[in-house]
C-alpha cells in the first residue's frame, strides 16, 4: 500500500511539472502576451504542485526528517496561495475566452456567407464576360461590316440575353443642335422580332431632361416611368417596363490624329425596353447593376465596331472618289495620246509631203547653177535660194526626228557670206528699208563647222530686226568682222582650239533709222547687252503675225541651243537695233576641201535607178548617163536577172528595201561585178555604214541628191 503511494505521488509530480514545458512550447509558437500573466500563475501552480508531490515521495523514505517536513508544508503553503490567485484569475478569464469563442464562430459565418457572396459574383461576371464574348463576336463578325446590320445584330443578341421587349437608337441630325431621330428600333413580340416602321415617332428635342442626363454620363441611366424617351421607344409597349438608356459615340475618320484617344464629335443613344406583367411575367422586372454594366460593355463594343464601319465607308467612297479620277485620268490620257498620235502623223505626212519637192527643187537648182551663160547676179541668187532651200530641208528634218544637232565639216565661208547677204537685200527690199554691209578683207575662205546653222542663225537675226515695225524708214547694216578671243567679254573661250588653228568671226546686223536713234555697227561696247534682249526682239518678230494669245515660237529656244551648242555667243543692244554673233571656227586649207568647179561626165554610163523621185533621173541623165528607171525593188531584180542585162550601176533608194535588194543582187550576179550606189535621206552613221558593206553597197549619197554631189560620188565610186 505504501509503495502505491510512493508510485502515484511520483506520477504525479512527473504531470505536473511537465505542464510548464507544455506551456512553453505553446508560447513560443502563437503569440500569448495577452495571457502572459495567468500562464505564469499556472505554471507556478504545476511547479509547486508536482514539487509537494515530489517531497511526499522521498518522506516516504525518510519520515522523522525535519528537512523534508519544513520543505514539505512550505511548498504546499504556496501552492494554496498560487491556487487561490489562479482560481480568482479565472473567474475574469472564463467570460473573455467565452467572448472569444462567439467571435469566433460569428466570423467563420460571415466568411462562408462571402464565400457564397464571391461565387454569385464570380459566376456573374463570367455571364457577363460570355454574353458581351457572344455580342462582340457576332457584331464584329456580321457581314457586310455597316453601322445598319451592326445595330440590328446588337439588338437582337442584346434582346435575347437581357430578356427584352424593344431596342431603340436615336441619332442626332447633321446640323449642331439637331433634334434625336429615330433611326433604329427593334421589337419581340411572340417568338421573333418585328420590325417597327420608323418615321412613325416625332423627334426628340436635345433639351429634354433625360436626353441631357443620358448624354452627360458614360454609364447606363434607368429612364424615369413616363419619359418621352421611354414612350416613344416602347415599341407599342403599353405600359413600358423599366427603361434604361445609354449614349453611344459617333466617330469618323476626321477624329483620329493618331496622337491621342479620339474624341466624338456627336452621341446616339441606345434604348432598352425590359418586358412586363402583360406579357406573362408574375413579376415586373428591374435593371440590375450587371444588366447595366453588360449594357455599358456592349455599347462601348458598339461603338468601337460602328467607328470601324464609318472608316470603312469613308475608305469606300474615297477608293471610288479616287477609281472615278484614275479612270478619267486615264481617258484623257488616252485621248492626249490619240492626240498626239494624231500631231505626230500629220506633222510625219507635212514633213513626207514637203520633203520630196524640196528634192526636186535642191537638185532643179544645182543643175541650174551648172549653167554656162549665167551673170555673176544669177549665179549668186540660185545658189543663195539652194541654200535656203537646204536651210528649210534640214529644218523639216530636226522636226521629224525631234533632234537638234550641229555637224563639223569644211565649207567655204566667202560663199556663205555672199549668199546670205543676198537673201537679207531681198527681204529688206520688201520691207522698203535700204541694205548695205561692211565686210574684213582678212576673213578665211575655209573654215570648220555647220554651214546651214550658220546661215539659219544670221537669217534669224535679219528677221528679227526687220519684223519691227517703225513708222520711220531706215537702213539694215550688215558687217562681218574677224575678232581675238579673250579681247572681248562676249567671245566665248575654246581650249580644245589652239590660237593658230581657229579663229572668232563677229557677224553683226544693225537697223539705222533716219532719226538717228539707232547704232553704228562699229560701236561693239553698246551691243554687249544680255540675251534677254535678243529674246524680247525674237518674241516681237515673231508676235508680230500672231495673235496676242498663241503661244511664242520655238525659234528662241532653237536659236539659243545652236549657240550653245556651236560654243557661240549672241548679244542685242539695249534698244533691240543691233544683233551681234560671235562665233569660233576652225581653220581649214583653201585648197583641201575645196569642191571641182567643173563636174564630171560620164557619158554612156548605162545605170538603172530604183528610186521614186523624178529629179533623181533628170540629175542622173545631166551627167550624160544613160538612165532606165523602175518603181520598185522586186521591178529591179528581174531587170537584173535577164541574161542580156547590161546595165553597169545600180542606183537604189534605201527606203526601197535597199539591203535586201543589194544581197539579192549578189547572188544573182555572183560572177558580174555590179556597183551600187545607194541614196538615203538621213545622216550616215557608222552602223548604216557597216550595213552597207555587209550588204555589198559601195558608195552612199546623201539626199537631197544634187549634180555635184552625184558626180563626186559616181566619179569616185567608178575610179576605185
Amino acid at each position: 500500500m505504501l509503495q502505491c503511494q510512493r508510485v502515484s505521488d511520483f506520477l504525479i509530480a512527473a504531470s505536473y511539472l511537465s505542464i510548464p514545458l507544455e506551456l512553453l512550447y505553446f508560447a513560443s509558437c502563437a503569440d500569448l502576451a495577452p495571457l502572459k500573466w495567468l500562464l505564469l500563475q499556472l505554471a507556478s501552480f504545476a511547479v509547486l504542485g508536482g514539487a509537494t508531490h515530489l517531497l511526499a515521495v522521498f518522506s516516504h523514505s525518510h519520515p522523522h526528517s525535519s528537512g523534508l517536513l519544513l520543505a514539505s508544508t512550505a511548498a504546499k503553503l504556496l501552492a494554496a496561495l498560487v491556487s487561490f490567485a489562479t482560481a480568482v484569475s479565472l473567474v475574469t478569464f472564463i467570460p473573455r475566452l467565452i467572448r472569444v469563442k462567439l467571435r469566433e464562430a460569428l466570423l467563420r459565418a460571415k466568411a462562408r456567407q462571402l464565400d457564397r457572396d464571391l461565387g454569385i459574383v464570380r459566376r456573374r461576371v463570367e455571364a457577363t464576360s460570355r454574353v458581351v464574348r457572344m455580342l462582340t463576336h457576332h457584331i464584329r463578325s456580321s457581314p457586310p461590316l455597316d453601322a445598319h446590320t451592326i445595330l440590328h445584330t446588337t439588338m437582337l443578341h442584346l434582346a435575347d440575353a437581357l430578356a427584352l421587349h424593344s431596342c431603340a437608337v436615336w441619332m442626332p441630325g447633321h446640323d449642331a443642335g439637331a433634334d434625336l431621330h429615330l433611326v433604329h428600333q427593334l421589337s419581340l413580340r411572340g417568338k421573333g422580332p418585328v420590325s417597327v416602321v420608323l418615321g412613325s415617332q416625332p423627334p426628340i428635342s436635345p433639351d429634354d431632361p433625360d436626353v441631357v442626363d443620358v448624354m452627360a454620363s458614360e454609364t447606363a441611366k434607368v429612364l424615369r416611368p413616363g419619359s418621352a424617351l421611354s414612350m416613344a421607344s416602347s415599341g407599342g409597349l403599353q405600359p413600358p417596363g423599366a427603361v434604361a438608356a445609354i449614349r453611344i459615340p459617333m466617330l469618323k475618320v476626321s477624329n483620329f490624329d493618331g496622337r491621342k484617344a479620339p474624341v466624338a464629335s456627336s452621341y446616339a443613344i441606345l434604348v432598352l425596353v425590359l418586358r412586363n406583367k402583360l406579357e406573362g411575367y408574375t413579376s415586373s422586372r428591374e435593371w440590375g447593376s450587371q444588366d447595366l454594366e453588360v449594357v455599358q460593355v456592349v455599347a462601348d463594343q458598339v461603338a468601337v465596331a460602328l467607328s470601324h464601319a464609318a472608316v470603312l465607308e469613308e475608305w469606300q467612297a474615297m477608293r471610288d472618289k479616287l477609281a472615278e479620277q484614275h479612270r478619267a485620268l486615264l481617258h484623257s490620257k488616252h485621248e492626249a495620246m490619240m492626240a498626239t498620235n494624231g500631231i505626230n502623223n500629220i506633222q510625219s505626212a507635212m514633213c513626207h509631203g514637203m520633203r520630196k519637192p524640196m528634192y526636186s527643187i535642191i537638185g532643179l537648182l544645182s543643175m541650174v547653177s551648172q549653167v554656162e551663160n549665167m551673170s555673176p547676179e544669177q549665179r549668186l541668187l540660185a545658189d543663195a535660194i539652194a541654200r535656203t532651200s537646204t536651210l528649210s530641208l534640214a529644218l523639216m528634218n530636226d522636226v521629224a526626228t525631234e533632234t537638234l544637232t550641229v555637224d563639223r565639216r569644211p565649207f567655204g565661208l566667202h560663199s556663205l557670206i555672199r549668199e546670205a547677204m543676198s537673201v537679207a537685200g531681198c527681204l529688206a527690199g520688201c520691207e522698203g528699208v535700204g541694205f548695205s554691209y561692211q565686210l574684213e578683207n582678212s576673213l578665211p575662205a575655209w573654215v570648220v563647222g555647220d554651214e546651214t546653222r550658220v546661215f539659219h542663225l544670221l537669217l534669224q537675226m535679219v528677221g528679227a530686226l526687220l519684223s519691227q515695225q517703225r513708222s520711220d524708214a531706215g537702213r539694215l547694216l550688215f558687217s562681218v568682222s574677224t575678232c581675238t578671243a579673250g579681247q572681248e567679254d562676249c567671245i566665248p573661250a575654246q581650249p580644245n582650239l589652239s590660237p593658230g588653228c581657229s579663229i572668232c568671226v563677229k557677224f553683226q546686223v544693225a537697223m539705222e533709222r533716219s532719226i538717228g536713234c539707232s547704232q553704228s555697227p562699229s560701236r561693239p561696247a553698246d551691243s554687249r547687252i544680255s540675251m534677254c534682249k535678243f529674246e524680247s526682239v525674237m518674241e516681237r518678230s515673231v508676235g508680230c503675225s500672231q495673235s496676242p494669245n498663241r503661244p511664242v515660237s520655238s525659234e528662241i529656244s532653237m536659236c539659243k541651243k545652236i549657240v550653245q551648242m556651236m560654243n557661240g555667243s549672241m548679244r542685242s543692244a539695249s534698244d533691240g537695233e543691233t544683233i551681234t554673233l560671235f562665233l569660233q571656227f576652225q581653220l581649214q586649207q583653201s585648197g583641201v576641201c575645196r569642191t571641182p568647179s567643173s563636174v564630171p561626165r560620164l557619158d554612156g554610163l548605162r545605170i538603172l535607178l530604183a528610186d521614186g523621185n523624178g529629179m533623181s533621173q533628170a540629175v542622173t541623165q545631166k551627167l550624160g548617163c544613160q538612165v532606165t528607171s523602175v518603181s520598185s525593188g522586186a521591178h529591179c531584180l528581174t531587170l537584173l536577172g535577164n541574161a542580156d542585162s547590161s546595165f553597169q550601176l545600180l542606183f537604189l533608194d534605201l527606203d526601197m528595201d535597199a539591203f535586201e535588194v543589194a544581197l539579192r543582187i549578189r547572188e544573182l550576179r555572183n560572177r558580174c561585178w555590179l556597183l551600187i550606189v545607194a541614196a538615203l535621206a538621213v545622216s550616215v552613221d557608222d552602223s548604216v555604214r557597216e550595213m552597207c558593206r555587209r550588204s555589198g553597197i559601195n558608195g552612199l549619197i546623201q539626199k537631197p541628191v544634187t549634180l555635184a554631189a552625184l558626180g563626186a560620188q559616181l566619179y569616185r565610186v567608178l575610179r576605185n
